[in-house]
């Protein structure tokens, strides 16, 4: 029964586990996407430090309210302006 139990409790935790990793493979991307439009939209190269820092908090945000902001990313993954209309209207990254 204890081996059970142990077995059970390593599947969920892998499965938790790998749920996590896709969910963050997709913000990254998604995030990616929203750092690139941001210095096209202002039409100008970001400094690293403006890029990570961008980075970071749509990654929180992502993370947070991750279905929103990736069925943004999932809709427009290749429009500047529709994917950072979405993710405006749904106010994530304020």
């Amino acid at each position: 029964m204890k081996t059970f139990i142990k077995i059970s409790i390593s599947i969920l935790l892998l499965f938790f586990l790998s749920c996590q990793d896709i969910v963050e493979q997709k913000c990254t991307l998604a995030c990616n996407q929203f750092v690139s439009c941001t210095e096209k939209t202002l039409k100008m190269e970001l400094s690293p430090e403006a890029k990570r820092s961008g980075h970071i908090s749509c990654m929180d945000g992502c993370t947070t309210h991750n279905s929103d902001i990736l069925q943004c990313y999932d809709q427009e993954p290749t429009s500047c302006q529709g994917f950072g209309n979405c993710v405006l209207q749904i106010g994530t990254l304020e």
